[in-house]
């Protein structure tokens, strides 16, 4: 167990700034608040019926469904590199939905649809962000050898 333990949170890189870029925080922002609101409504009984996923969920599924939203947040406030790789992923399945939207529903659905995912991919794909996930980030400025 501690040796999993160990693994999870070491996974960070020790030469990282200690606190995330602007952007991760934006990001883990809105992914708490996100997944914070799909857990209240679905324990208060309401549902959600706004999102693809969710709108298919029992009301215990949309409650994990927002934790795993709230775990992913601080997964990528730790900077785990494959936190990104997952927002990354789920980012490009949302688009991919929008677009089924966009055919089987109009284009104000999948405008709708479109709009976290592609705003999430833009504060994935800055270049602090992918310099702060990098294996060996280098401070602002410096360049690697070889480069």
């Amino acid at each position: 167990m501690v040796r999993l333990r160990r693994l999870w949170f070491n996974t960070a890189m020790a030469q990282r700034p200690t606190a995330p870029p602007p952007p991760v925080t934006v990001l883990a922002i809105l992914l708490y608040v996100g997944g914070g609101l799909v857990i209240v409504y679905a324990l208060i009984g309401m549902g959600s019926s706004a999102g693809a996923v969710t709108s298919m969920l029992p009301a215990w599924g949309q409650a994990l469904y927002g934790a795993l939203y709230v775990g992913l947040a601080r997964a990528l406030q730790l900077g785990l590199r494959w936190a990104r790789l997952v927002a990354l992923a789920l980012c490009w399945v949302g688009l991919a939905v929008a677009t089924v939207y966009l055919f089987a529903r109009g284009p104000q659905a999948a405008v709708a649809q479109a709009v976290w995912p592609a705003t999430y991919l833009v504060l994935l794909t800055r270049s602090g962000v992918r310099e702060w996930f990098a294996p060996n980030p280098t401070p602002t400025g410096e360049r690697q050898p070889g480069e």
